[in-house]
């Protein structure tokens, strides 16, 4: 059993590109970077390639009203070169890529998708579970299941964004014995703290790391109502003795632009938090009492 996972959790700043290969050349440079690092694992923001809508000689002049198809007609055709990439990266640098969420159409379905993309070339998929009212304007479908994976032994779950409010999902991924969350995300900045708190939230209710990726920068469209996203990256975990940090922030950028956050994750004391830690969430719950309390109502 691993005692650590190093993983690099990125800020992406959106770009306008004018070809799939600028795209493509970004996004290798954050992997390289965290290969470089020594990490395993790379996580990537939700709504990563949304800079390629600018590929379109329309983008400019789309508005709110048009947004929806405008998202099934540029980015549903690139996303087979989406994945024929991110597995080719994942396997040259030897480094699980994880997160990457990507919009598009599947037999007239809108579905935002992240992945795990391992150095073996497997590829694993968890779509978006609750929608926010940006997406159901836009007319994507929430998935109904829930990906629970490993990373060199480590066991680990991956959630989008808005995912992470909803406590019983996490507590479905405790009982399976994971210990480090995922969470790609996009948002402004109340959004950014409804994604802080409840990552920090998680971390404390389950005793485990939850890592969260932003996207960030002003994507100019639609042009009446353009999205614009900011964040930082960070590292939550349990608020105990064992760990010796009192707010549960475990790891955190100085930068809100650009850039890698790398953190090795102590896996032995998150182990030893779940056994012997001065509160211990998961060992003192009461599932039967719910259970009778929500049965009651």
């Amino acid at each position: 059993m691993s005692s650590k996972l190093n993983v690099s959790v990125a800020v992406f700043q959106i770009r306008h590109y004018s070809a799939f290969h600028e795209f493509a050349a970004h996004v290798e440079s954050f992997v390289a970077e965290a290969a470089s690092a020594g990490s395993q694992a790379v996580l990537l923001p939700e709504f990563l390639p949304m800079g390629l809508l600018w590929t379109d000689a329309d983008a400019a002049n789309v508005d709110n009203a048009g947004v929806a198809a405008f998202y099934r007609k540029v980015l549903t055709p690139l996303f087979g070169e989406f994945k024929a990439l991110m597995p080719a990266l994942a396997t040259k640098y030897d480094i699980h890529i994880v997160g990457a969420t990507y919009w598009h159409e599947e037999q007239g379905i809108g579905v935002n998708s992240a992945f795990v993309f391992t150095p073996d070339g497997t590829e694993l998929r968890q779509d978006k579970l609750h929608m926010t009212r940006g997406e159901k304007a836009i007319q994507t479908t929430p998935g109904d299941t829930l990906l629970a994976f490993e990373i060199d032994g480590v066991k680990c779950g991956l959630f989008v964004c808005y995912d992470v409010q909803f406590p019983e999902l996490t507590q479905c991924l405790a009982a399976q014995g994971i210990e480090v969350l995922f969470v790609p995300s996009l948002t402004d900045e109340r959004g950014t703290w409804r994604v802080w708190h409840s990552a920090h939230a998680r971390a404390l209710e389950n005793q485990m790391f939850v890592c969260v990726s932003t996207l960030a920068g002003n994507l100019g469209i639609p042009r009446d109502y353009p999205v614009s996203c900011g964040g930082q990256a960070f590292v939550a975990c349990p608020i105990d003795n064992r760990f010796k940090i009192e707010d549960g922030t475990y790891a955190r950028s100085d930068f809100a632009e650009e850039g890698l956050l790398h953190a090795s994750l102590d896996l032995e004391t998150l182990r030893l938090s779940r056994e012997k830690g001065e509160v211990r969430q998961l060992k003192d719950r009461r599932p039967d009492l719910y259970r009778n309390l929500f049965a009651s109502l």
